[in-house]
């Protein structure tokens, strides 16, 4: 089976700690599989937003591969390719993309309460520093769109700061905020959709 696997800089993964061997070379658990705790673990294209690294690699699984929530785990597995289209300017990109998927969801907050002034300050911003500062002072004189321009304001602050994981993150809670599992679990899939659809990748592995 083939599947994605994130690593940090130099195959290293980012929990194991555990340095993958050059592409080609095939890695084996020593024992019964355990999420989170022994196996080769990787990535299904749903899966990608939660593990987001440094290097994103192809990885080709053998043997009984059994799926976990957001993630697979094989016996067996040995590095293909790296995607090379996962770069730090690609990274910072979705950041980008998802802090204003946030702040697309406090301008719905603020168009379901009422507030259509702050709605329209909120939506003419152009860039996501006035996203950053209009949020936070928005959040401070309406309470109860707050926690959803809190969350507009910390997305565009972590996509400002080169923090992709957070602000893929505060997106998905951000939608979660309005409409529940549905939206949370709506979001993650835009995420997977954007980076599956951006570095080219196998949709239906």
């Amino acid at each position: 089976m083939i599947a994605y696997k994130f690593l940090r800089s130099g195959r290293i993964g980012p929990f194991s700690a555990f340095q993958w061997p050059e592409p080609g070379v095939w890695v084996h658990a020593p024992r019964d599989l355990a999420a989170c705790q022994r196996g080769i673990h990787a990535c299904r294209p749903s899966d990608l937003p939660w593990w987001l690294a440094d290097e994103l690699w192809e990885i080709q699984l053998d043997g009984r591969v059994q799926p976990d929530e957001h993630k697979i785990i094989a016996p067996a597995g040995r590095l293909r390719s790296q995607i090379e289209a996962w770069t730090p300017a690609c990274a910072q990109e979705y950041a980008d993309a998802c802090a204003w998927r946030a702040q697309g969801r406090a301008l719905e907050a603020l168009t379901r309460a009422g507030h259509r002034h702050e709605a329209h300050q909120l939506a003419t911003c152009a860039t996501l520093d006035d996203v950053l500062v209009a949020a936070r002072q928005l959040a401070g004189d309406i309470s109860d769109t707050r926690i959803s321009l809190t969350m507009a304001g910390d997305g565009a602050f972590r996509a400002l700061t080169g923090a992709p994981p957070p602000s893929a993150y505060i997106a998905a809670h951000a939608a979660m905020r309005l409409d529940g599992a549905a939206g949370f679990a709506a979001e993650r899939a835009w995420q997977s959709d954007w980076l599956v659809e951006r570095l080219g990748l196998r949709a239906g592995h």
